[in-house]
């Protein structure tokens, strides 16, 4: 397990430095470029190559990385770094060129500018703004979205899958009051929300319990501070009758919550226990550690470069969705 000293000379700044970033210190004056240097080095140290072979190295080709958020956006989000910095792996060990284009105002005229071999969409974009690629590129790949239209490749992790299997082991630990505190995926260019998938099955799932209780139901930001403000509120507001166990829809909203809680002289998890979703490396230095459902995400995009290497060399005519594995780890927090 990588250090703190370790991620502090791969990033070349001090050990303090890298613990209070990871530890999300809002006091920390550093800038975006710094904090995104330390959470690729935790992300590169933590790098687990999934075996294969490779047969060859691929004649010159260029591929586009299109990724929805914008730069300042992806550091709150260590699980798109996750994503590309594998999708980015794959590229080089296969000696392929790539653009990383992020979705800023200048998305459409640095897509026009490059003729690409293909491209990676990463994460979700309006119709519009997919029509437009799809109009530019016949090789893609979707990388945390589905193309439902089998019109291209698609891969992505069955969140649904994961909530059932998270609440199915609470519920069988004696838990009956479970909050969810979750978030909402915003496209930017519409502002329009995308159907959650961690939210219907957490819902569908108690109500067949009959658990399902609206007052520990909470929706805001895939943010810290989004789940350090709702779990506030969710205490404030059950203080009578509080949750027992919390399932948080992905780990940064989690670390808010543990704060929100420790701060109110709760015990985690005597009081209440937390479970979140994604398993960001910077999770082993919290305290208490997260109980987190492992998503295989530089995985993620390991895959999507193999697929679109398939489609620029014309190795399959079928579209193909892969869902991608995971795994539960248990720490402290439940």
């Amino acid at each position: 397990m990588p250090t703190i000293k370790d991620i502090a000379k791969l990033a070349n700044v001090s050990p303090a430095t890298v613990s209070r970033v990871l530890n999300h210190d809002e006091t920390i004056s550093v800038t975006s470029k710094t904090k995104k240097r330390i959470f690729e080095a935790a992300e590169k140290l933590a790098y687990t190559k999934h075996r294969h072979k490779i047969k060859s190295k691929q004649p010159h080709k260029k591929i586009g990385i299109i990724t929805w958020y914008t730069v300042e956006k992806e550091i709150n989000d260590p699980y798109f770094i996750s994503i590309r910095m594998g999708i980015q792996r794959e590229a080089k060990d296969t000696n392929i060129e790539f653009d990383i284009i992020y979705n800023d105002q200048n998305l459409r005229k640095n897509l026009a500018a490059e003729q690409y071999h293909g491209v990676i969409i990463l994460g979700r974009f309006s119709e519009e703004t997919k029509d437009f690629i799809e109009s530019l590129y016949n090789n893609i790949v979707y990388v945390n979205s589905v193309d439902t239209r089998f019109e291209y490749d698609s891969v992505y992790v069955d969140f649904r899958a994961i909530t059932k299997d998270v609440l199915n082991y609470l519920i069988g630990k004696g838990h009956k009051k479970i909050g969810y505190i979750g978030g909402q995926e915003i496209i930017p260019e519409t502002q329009e929300r995308n159907i959650d998938h961690r939210e219907l099955e957490f819902q569908e799932v108690l109500y067949q319990h009959n658990l399902f209780n609206s007052k520990y139901f909470k929706i805001g930001e895939y943010a810290i501070e989004s789940g350090y403000r709702l779990i506030n509120e969710l205490l404030k507001e059950t203080y009578e009758d509080l949750p027992t166990a919390i399932f948080c829809g992905n780990d940064s909203i989690a670390i808010g919550v543990v704060r929100g809680i420790l701060e109110k002289n709760l015990k985690i998890p005597d009081d209440i226990a937390v479970f979140s979703v994604n398993d960001i490396p910077t999770l082993q230095y919290t305290s208490p550690s997260l109980s987190t459902v492992k998503i295989y995400s530089e995985f993620m995009g390991v895959l999507a470069v193999r697929l679109l290497l398939e489609q620029i060399n014309n190795e399959r005519d079928l579209k193909l969705t892969v869902y991608v594995p995971y795994e539960l780890v248990f720490r402290e927090s439940a």
